[in-house]
């Protein structure tokens, strides 16, 4: 009884490790969205008042940024930061975060750190 109990515990295991190998070979053919599918453009197509707007906003909406104020250049991809910040941690999460925007080749600084008077 108990090597009848002991056979069939192992013939179902290895259905179900047989069903789950199976499962891991299945595939979803559905086609995808049009919409999804179109290429990106790409950062030479952006212009550049509207990298310069994207960097200017997401520096100016940044919590770590307050009481900084920036003036933002864009010529092809090169964006130049010029501006006040409070300290050197302010300078460099301003540089950071410019350089991690689509589209930004090379970030230059032009920042200068505000001493408190």
């Amino acid at each position: 009884m108990i090597k009848l109990k002991l056979s069939v515990s192992a013939f179902l295991g290895a259905m179900l490790l047989s069903g789950l190998g199976l499962a891991a070979f299945a595939t979803d053919n559905t086609p995808a969205p049009a919409a999804a599918s179109a290429p990106a453009p790409a950062p030479a197509d952006v212009p550049d008042t509207v990298l310069a707007d994207k960097v200017e906003t997401l520096l100016r909406t940044d919590v770590g940024l307050v009481g900084s104020k920036f003036r933002i250049q864009n010529k092809a991809g090169v964006i130049t930061i010029a501006g006040t910040v409070p300290d050197e941690h302010s300078l460099r999460r301003a540089l950071d975060l410019a350089s991690d925007v689509r589209g930004v080749r090379e970030v230059r600084n032009a920042l200068e750190i505000d001493v408190p008077k």
